[in-house]
């Protein structure tokens, strides 16, 4: 049986959360989703699971550990840098992006206004990493 790969997000909040899981089952994205709503959470999830996620979504402001304080933390971890990981905001500051791709950031994602730009997003995204590019099987 297949594995189906593991996208880990960090969303401190619910209705995005449902809207994005709504918006992964519309564009039938064979996958598994987990949800965490802070940068703290994400890093514990990480250490104590088993399964390293194929893709790793941040929100940009969060409590606790904000996205780029993650972002970095990831990065500088042999364990963890292989990991796509990418910011989602409703921000489009120049800086703001700017900052996180020199943190190593895989892309920054600004959030839809609408859900059927959000499906859009998210179908673009998933056809990327799971159809188009070789993800690293840590």
């Amino acid at each position: 049986m297949k594995k189906l790969p593991l996208i880990l997000i960090a969303e401190d909040d619910e209705d995005d959360q449902m809207l994005m899981k709504s918006a992964f089952k519309d564009n039938k994205v064979e996958c598994q989703l987990e949800f965490v709503p802070d940068g703290e959470k994400l890093m514990e999830y990480l250490e104590a699971s088993e399964t390293i996620p194929s893709l790793i979504l941040l929100d940009l402001n969060m409590p606790k550990v904000d996205g780029k304080a993650v972002l970095k933390i990831i990065k500088d971890s042999e364990v963890y840098r292989h990991i796509p990981t990418m910011i989602i905001s409703t921000s489009s500051a120049v800086a703001e992006v700017k900052n996180v791709y020199n943190l190593g950031a895989a892309a920054y994602l600004v959030k839809p206004a609408n859900y059927d730009d959000l499906l859009k997003l998210i179908n673009h995204l998933t056809s990327f990493y799971f159809n188009a590019a070789t993800l690293s099987q840590a």
